[in-house]
Order: structure tokens, then sequence, then C-alpha cells
């Protein structure tokens, strides 16, 4: 009897097309038994596209898929299920008022085995698995964001799959939590699992992966064993130029320390927000960093107008703030918002429309229709399309669920600059972006920062915190706990500063 193949999933010359766009050319690539392979490249470089059709949601023009060894041909996600491959998509899944339990359990009823345990049962056994036994009762509404990424990982575990597909599992974690999802995957492979780990976090990537899998413009352009790559290197494959990813902190902005756009005080948001207090000066980038659940994202939300402080005073340019957030964008806050499938993006508004979503009486004949009032304007978003390299050219007429994650983002930083405005705040401006796309926003946040406005950049990550801010304010456990400046802005000071407030 000939030994059972290795192969767990292997791509061949698949190909995809849509109007006006070929998303793959062509792509191979294959994943043994017990293998974790990253798969890299630019936003809009296929990735999505190809995981969607591993997932069943969408199907190839051409080319060939085998699991296992046997051809498949997916036409739906539950046919994706049943021939053992599950994705774990990068945005969460999660149903707020259920229990943990519930929410790993979703759509498995009419899945129940009758010839293995009850659904509780295996519920149990892979929350132990997974470190999640004694959390199964808890809402999902109150479990840490790492917490629920392990969730909807146990979620596809309960479809007992032979091949997993991560797409962005450590998006918006801290180290912390992150190292508890790396420990998990370890132990799915070496269980026998087959996994694409699908990050823009290129450590992350050579961390885990035994091979990586680079795609550029809908082609697979290169497939290196990790070992022989750092992280230099993968990013110019990626980027198919060279990017400096270990660049210093900038210089700080020539920010007038008697210049306070943004003053807030004693801000309270029960039960998130006990008390924050910060200033913010004209042509200064402050960083606001904290773990997950630290009150980062609400004081951003609060200065924006879109929650309401329970205490505390919020002011621009010495005048108060109103509470809400058309008060807010005519005292001159703009705000890019964390979740911006939920937040931000309308995806069948086109791009245009959505860059000039904020301010419709100025560019708009109508709010919903993608016809701006004057050339002048059009030219004003074109322009700002092209600052930030939004790819593919000519993008302002498509409609905003046919780009990838990060041009999604791209777009929402554009309708940020068109803004004009006064105070920016950033939360979690670069999440799901690849290394190419994060240097251009990055470089967009410092030229306005350039320009004498002030910017607040919250981000999980701390390196990105570091290589933006001038100064940082930690926050922790609800309040601003610590300020950090000057030489102090360093990566170890602010994972401190994190961790113990």
């Amino acid at each position: 009897m000939p030994p059972m193949s290795t192969r767990a999933i292997e791509v061949r010359d698949v190909s995809k097309a849509y109007p006006g766009v070929r998303a793959l050319s062509d792509v191979s690539f294959a994943v043994d038994r017990s293998e974790v392979v990253g798969l890299v490249g630019h936003n809009g470089a296929g990735k999505s596209t190809l995981t969607r059709i591993l997932g069943g949601v969408e199907r190839p023009d051409s080319g060939t898929v085998e699991v296992g060894g046997a051809p498949v041909a997916f036409g739906s996600p539950d046919d994706a299920i049943t021939a053992g491959v599950c994705v774990v998509p990068q945005h969460l899944s999660i149903v707020p008022l259920l229990s943990i339990e519930e929410n790993i359990g979703l759509g498995a009823g009419r899945r129940a085995r009758s010839d293995g345990p009850p659904l509780r049962e295996r519920i149990r056994l892979i929350a132990a698995q997974l470190g999640l036994e004694g959390q199964l009762k808890q809402k999902a509404l109150w479990a840490r964001p790492s917490t629920q990424r392990l969730v909807m990982i146990a979620r596809a575990l309960l479809r007992e799959p032979q091949v997993m597909l991560l797409d962005e599992p450590t998006a918006a974690l801290h180290p912390s939590e992150v190292a508890r999802v790396f420990e998990v995957i370890d132990g799915l492979r070496e269980d026998g699992m087959a996994i694409v780990f699908i990050s823009h976090r290129l450590e992350e990537v050579l961390r885990l992966t035994s091979r990586v899998t680079v795609m550029r413009q809908g082609r697979v352009v290169a497939e290196e064993a990790s070992a022989t790559l750092d992280k230099g290197r993968l990013s110019e494959l990626i980027a198919g130029r060279e990017i400096d990813v270990d660049a210093e902190r900038s210089a700080p902005s020539p920010a007038a320390a008697d210049d306070v756009l943004l003053r807030c005080e004693g801000l309270v948001r029960l039960p998130g927000v006990r008390g924050v207090s910060l200033e913010l000066r004209r042509g200064e980038i402050l960083g606001l960093a904290g773990l997950a659940g630290s009150g980062r994202t609400q004081v951003l939300r609060m200065i924006a107008g879109l929650e309401r402080p329970d205490e505390g005073e919020l002011t621009v340019k010495g005048r108060p703030i109103g509470r809400s957030r058309r008060s807010a964008l005519r005292a001159g806050v703009a705000y890019l918002p964390d979740d911006r499938v939920n937040n931000g993006v309308v995806p069948e508004m086109t791009v245009a429309a959505t860059v000039t979503l904020s301010d419709d009486r100025r560019f708009r004949v109508h709010p919903w229709v993608p016809l701006l009032r004057h050339g002048r304007e059009a030219a004003m978003v074109d322009e700002v399309l092209a600052r930030l390299d939004l790819h593919p050219r000519g993008a302002a007429g498509r409609k905003m669920k046919h780009l990838s994650g990060g041009n999604q983002q791209k777009a929402l930083m554009a309708r940020a600059l068109l803004a004009g405005a006064d105070v920016y705040l950033f939360d979690e401006p670069t999440e799901g972006v690849d290394v190419g796309a994060r240097q251009d926003l990055h470089d967009a946040i410092r030229q306005l920062a350039a320009d004498g406005a002030g910017v607040i950049v919250s981000s999980s990550e701390s390196d990105e915190i570091v290589a933006l801010a001038d100064r940082v304010v930690v926050m922790y456990d609800g309040v601003s706990a610590r300020e950090l400046s000057g030489s102090g802005v360093t990566e170890a000071a602010v994972t401190q500063a994190c961790l113990v407030g």
C-alpha cells in the first residue's frame, strides 16, 4: 500500500477576473500536513480573492484545487467546510450578547455528528485545547480581543478541518495577546493541521512559518523558505521596491509649546474611561497607547463627538466642542475609526462618494450619487487618492466592496485628509495593511503635522507609536497613567507602561 500523501491542499494555475480587473493569474501553491505557510502580499495582490476561492465564496475561472489529493470544486462555504477547509476571517464575527460557548457553536447544530460526542461536549474539549474552558459562560461582549479571536478559531475547529486559513489573526492584538495565539497555532501544527497564515506583520510570518508565498498583482512572485528571509528582504519582495522597515523615529514636529489645539480635562465615561486628561499642540503627533480595553478608542470617540462623556471638558482652540459628531466636525475634528468594516466603509458606495462623505454640500450633487459638483472638487479627490498611491489608478468610480482592505483604509484616510481639519484622530490607522501602504499612511500622517495640524494616533502596535509620536500618553485601566516624551519614547518603555501602567 503506497504511503499517504503529506499534501493537505494544493492550488494549481488558478485564475479569476472581475469586470476590468484580473485578480488572479495562474496562481499555484501548496501546504503539507503539520505545516504553516505564510501568504503575503501588497493590498490588492490577490490574497483575499484566493482566500474567498478556497473558502467556497468565489469560484475560479480556471485552474484546480485539491484537498488531501482529491480534486474539489466548491460551490459554497459549506462545500469547503465539508471538504475540510475552514477560513478564519480577519474581521471578528461575534454575537456580543451570546456566551462564548454559544458563539463557538454558532452554525454547528445542523452539522451535529451522530457517531461522536454531543455538541456541547465537543465544544468543551476544543475550549480546553485553546485555554477557554473557564470562560465558556461569559458573554462574548466582555471578552478580550485575543479571546474573541480564539473563539473564531474554536468555531472553525468544531468543523474538524484538515486545512485552516488564518487571515490577520493577530490584528489589533497586543504582543502579550499575540503570544497566546501563537501557542495555539503551534499546537495545531503539531497535531497535524495544515495552516495558511495571512498577515502583514512580517516578523510574525517569519516566526511562525516554514515557507512564505509572496503575491503581487495577482501572481505568485516568490516562494522561499522562511529561514532564508529577513524582514527587509520580505518587504522588498512584497512591494517590488526597497522599503526601510527599520527607520528610526522621525524628528519631532515643530510643535509650539503654547499653541494648544485640543485640551481634554478629566474625561469620564463609565465603565471604560475613568479619568483622562491630555493636550495636543499644533504640529504635534501624540501617540495614545494602551492594551485593548484600556479605553483608547472610547477617548477618541468622545473627542469625535460619537460618545458623550459623563464628566470632563473638551475644547478645540479654547472653545468647547459640542456633544455630537456634527459639532466636532464644525470644530475642526476629523476621525478615522478603528473598525473600517462596521464604522467606516459603506460597501455599495464608490470611492469618490466615500472620500467626500463628510462634506456633502461642498462636493456632491446628492450624498449617494458619485457625481461631484465641480471639476475642481473632482480634481481634489483624484489628487488625494494619488497622494496615497491608491491602487488601481482611476479607482474613484469603483465601489468600496471591490477594493482590498488596505485600499479601503487609504480611501478613509483620503476622506480625513480632505476634511482640512485642525485636529486629526487616527485609531489603528494601519491595521491589516501591507508594509508599503503602511509607509504611505505614515507619510501622510507626518505631512499633516508638518502642515500645522495636531494629530492623535491610537495604536496597539508599539513600533507604530514609536515611529510616529513626538509624545505618548499611555492609558491603563481607563486612566491616562503615564506620559513619555523625547528620548523616553522607546518600544520597551511604551510596552512596559501598557502592561503595568
